[in-house]
């Protein structure tokens, strides 16, 4: 092996190396978020909406890709994010599920 093909490899190296310690950061900073987000109470219908807009949102993922996932309709996706009153529990647990919302309840 030549010179000039060591130092190709050192760069591609250095590139694959630069690019792990970037994704480890990527992925560190949304376990924190996931987590600080994971422990807020829920304290009306509202916020558990917003709760799992947020978490699709962190996800990277938009409504027709979530509506494609589970076969909930996009509207139906829309209101469960407004308001999920009128939601059915059902598809509120699919789509917390879906997203990895666990939804639990304290003793």
């Amino acid at each position: 092996m030549n010179y000039s093909s060591e130092q190709s490899l050192v760069k591609k190296l250095q590139t694959i190396s630069n690019a792990l310690a970037e994704l480890q950061q990527d992925v560190a900073m949304q376990q924190s978020t996931d987590t600080a987000i994971s422990f807020q109470p829920i304290d009306d219908l509202p916020a558990l909406g917003q709760r799992l807009n947020a978490r699709r949102k962190a996800l990277g993922l938009d409504l027709d890709t979530l509506e494609l996932q589970t076969g909930v309709s996009a509207s139906t996706l829309k209101r469960l994010f407004k308001d999920p009153e009128g939601v059915k529990f059902g598809t509120v647990f699919l789509i917390a599920r879906t997203l990895g919302v666990k939804l639990c309840a304290d003793a």
